[in-house]
């Protein structure tokens, strides 16, 4: 479940789909703790990139304190400071961060935010010449120079499920995005052979 999807209402029991109120709730209460401070976000600010909320897994909270009725959650960041996966486990019913989880390597889909900032580095960089083309002809002149005048959707790369060039050698121990790019109300932009690093903020070619 991510944040989009959520739907209205307050705070449900058991394993019911999380409501917005919830997932804002569960971000609130994970983001309250000390070990956060020094995190960085996809733009180099302060506090970690928020990626997504889901229901803990029953299997994951078997020890945990508590009911069956408890609602327990599992709240993703990415902390591009040390680049690394922070995964927080929440107990929405009683406010309480259970258990910090933090990995490298593992690189779940990007955010929205990640992915137009994606965008924005590959539109700026001269590897973006073609995206800048394209665009302009598929809208009779227009210049490209915003993500917000397309539509994304990113993919996370690693290099130890992918082949990639020695340039990009460094994705999955940095955070790398792969774009599909559509002209709103118009043609798709292949983008595909492109590949972000969000962690440097460069931009490489597969092929």
């Amino acid at each position: 479940m991510t944040e989009d999807q959520a739907p209205q209402g307050g705070q449900q029991t058991g394993r019911g789909p999380l409501t917005e109120a919830e997932v804002d709730r569960a971000k609130s209460i994970a983001l309250q703790r000390d070990g956060l401070r020094s995190a960085q976000d996809v733009n180099g600010g302060r506090g970690p990139e928020y990626l997504d909320t889901d229901l803990a897994d029953p299997a994951d909270t078997a020890d945990a304190v508590g009911t069956e009725e408890d609602r327990r959650v599992e709240v993703l960041f990415y902390d591009y400071g040390h680049d690394r996966l922070v995964k927080k486990t929440v107990d929405l019913t009683r406010g309480t961060v259970e258990r910090t989880d933090t990995a490298s390597g593992l690189q779940p889909p990007p955010s929205s935010d990640e992915t137009a900032e994606a965008a924005e580095l590959l539109i700026k960089d001269p590897l973006g010449q073609g995206l800048r083309t394209d665009f302009a002809a598929a809208t009779k002149g227009t210049g490209l120079t915003s993500p917000d005048q397309l539509r994304l959707r990113g993919i996370s790369f690693n290099t130890a499920e992918q082949s990639a060039p020695a340039a990009l050698r460094k994705c999955g121990e940095h955070r790398c995005v792969r774009l599909f790019t559509q002209v709103k109300d118009g043609p798709w932009i292949d983008t595909t052979r492109f590949v972000v690093d969000l962690s440097d903020r460069t931009v490489g070619r597969i092929h």
